[in-house]
């Protein structure tokens, strides 16, 4: 048998080796290609999941915006159920998608889920949910040589409607009027404290805010959360307007925090929710009570006429005497709230606190005649010359009627209310005299306007919240209003969640 020889043994191991290396070569290239592919795919991929979470972030908000605006109509119209977009698809999420980059083939699916954890949601609003989920199948390029030849990238996002906890502004309710905010008159509106947003307009009228008279000055620079508790040392607040202008079209002093803000979207009823009384069982009464009783000023000169809560079917009108409230609950089926020449307005002492109103009282006003309005004329507050004020106090905030103190039926006929400052006006609570927004809508003559004024030698002094259809600020004197800060109701915002 013969061998092969040492030298030949030696040539097919160099041989070997050499394709050995060869291989090693083939291998690392690979590898190499493999990493030079994922860098370019992967850069390509996270680019593409940039610019689709960007789409379906502003697809989100963009659908829950028109909710919560109720622009969502016509061919806009979407309710709570799922859906795909279309290419020529006219519905806000779809419309907000396709003008970030998204087109097809993409994939948009919006959804409404009915909750989002940690996440407390208006339940006034339907849908208060929306997720919107863009899809997109990418090609790679070197990387399919060791992987798949597309890859799926996909964005998410979900915006809601929430319910939060904030002080309620002066709320400006009528939807779409010119004018539901006017000032008029040659003094000023000042506003002390309160929340950020001072005023809110929620007209959708590009004129819903107007000046009329000499001087159209709204001053807020003091307004906003206050340093000192019942002091005016707030350091701005806003005024918020949805419809127009886009500037206020008078003066407007906003101190070094607030701002004026167009558009600003419409804040719903916080109060919307709460139930009028029931018509009281037993009529009001009205009894003489001696000077220096009740409140009743020693120095008057005749008695004054005490008032006890109840049903009064023929309205309250106060003139040519000093009326003394107790606290409770006042129910005017007709006739109206009306303080006239000489007559003044104050509550009584020594009767203690009511079950549901404490110390203060609830005035709730309905009926279609057309004196069932509020009114306090601008010859009250004083008898025989001498100056008294009227003054009187709501309900406390934690009750049920959450410091309401003159409240009218959010169903009745149009009424024009004014309160004038006369000898002085004083009132603690919150004026409450609004239409529903949906009544208002399908019958924009049907709301409820508020004429507040300062006259010449007065003062008139709201201590709480206005929230009413329809706002006119004007008189020869100054109108001052401390906004409660510490006052919260449930209002709503929109946000991203998810």
């Amino acid at each position: 048998m013969k061998f092969p020889s040492q030298q030949t043994v030696n040539k097919t191991r160099a041989g070997e080796r050499g394709q050995a290396v060869i291989l090693v070569l083939v291998a690392l290239s690979l590898v190499l290609i493999a990493a030079l592919g994922l860098a370019i795919d992967g850069s390509q991929l996270y680019s593409h999941r940039h610019m689709l979470q960007a789409a379906a972030d502003s697809a989100a908000q963009a659908g829950i915006m028109s909710a919560f605006n109720k622009t969502n109509t016509g061919a806009n119209a979407y309710g709570d159920a799922s859906f795909t977009c279309t290419a020529t698809d006219e519905r806000t999420p779809c419309v907000y998608a396709r003008s970030n980059g998204v087109a097809a083939p993409d994939s948009i699916q919006v959804e409404f889920p009915t909750t989002a954890p940690g996440v407390a949601l208006s339940t006034f609003d339907t849908p208060n949910l929306i997720r919107v989920t863009v899809t997109r199948t990418v090609s790679t390029s070197l990387i399919r040589m060791v992987s798949a030849p597309t890859a799926i990238v996909r964005a998410s996002a979900t915006a809601a409607i929430v319910d939060v906890v904030s002080p309620i502004p002066i709320l400006v309710l009528h939807p779409t009027m010119s004018g539901a905010f006017n000032k008029n008159g040659s003094n000023v509106v000042k506003i002390c404290g309160g929340p950020q947003r001072s005023i809110q307009v929620n007209s959708s009228s590009t004129t819903s805010v107007t000046i009329s008279g000499v001087s159209g000055t709204v001053d807020l620079s003091n307004a906003g959360p206050l340093a000192t508790p019942g002091g005016c040392d707030g350091t701005g607040g806003d005024m918020g307007d949805f419809g127009g202008p886009a500037s206020f079209p008078g003066t407007i002093l906003l101190g070094s925090a607030g701002q004026y803000i167009q558009p600003s979207s419409p804040i719903r009823d916080p109060l919307i929710d709460i139930n009028p009384p029931s018509i009281p069982g037993t009529p009001g009464s009205i009894v003489d009570v001696a000077q220096g009783n009740n409140g009743c000023p020693a120095a008057l000169g005749k008695k004054c006429k005490l008032y006890s809560p109840g049903l009064f079917a023929a309205g309250i009108t106060v003139k040519n005497n000093f009326a003394l409230f107790k606290p409770g609950i006042y129910y005017i089926s007709s006739g109206g709230f009306h303080v006239q020449a000489n007559g003044v307005v104050q509550m009584a002492t020594g009767f203690g606190a009511d079950a549901t109103t404490g110390a203060g009282l609830l005035i709730y006003n309905t009926g279609n005649d057309a004196n069932s309005i509020f009114e306090i004329t601008s010859n009250a507050g004083q008898i025989s010359g001498v100056q008294y004020g009227n003054s009187l106090t709501g309900t406390p905030d934690a009750s049920i009627y959450k410091g309401i103190l003159f409240f009218q039926d959010r169903s009745s006929a149009a009424h024009a209310h004014s309160l004038q400052g006369g000898g002085g006006l004083t009132l603690r609570g919150t004026l409450y005299i609004t239409n529903t927004e949906a009544i208002m809508t399908a019958a924009p003559a049907q709301y409820q306007s508020l004429n507040l004024q300062g006259n010449a030698g007065s003062t008139t002094q709201i201590i709480g919240e206005i929230i009413v259809g329809a706002l006119s600020l004007g008189g020869t004197s100054d109108i001052m209003m401390t906004l409660n800060s510490n006052y919260t109701l449930h209002i709503r915002q929109v946000a991203l969640v998810l």
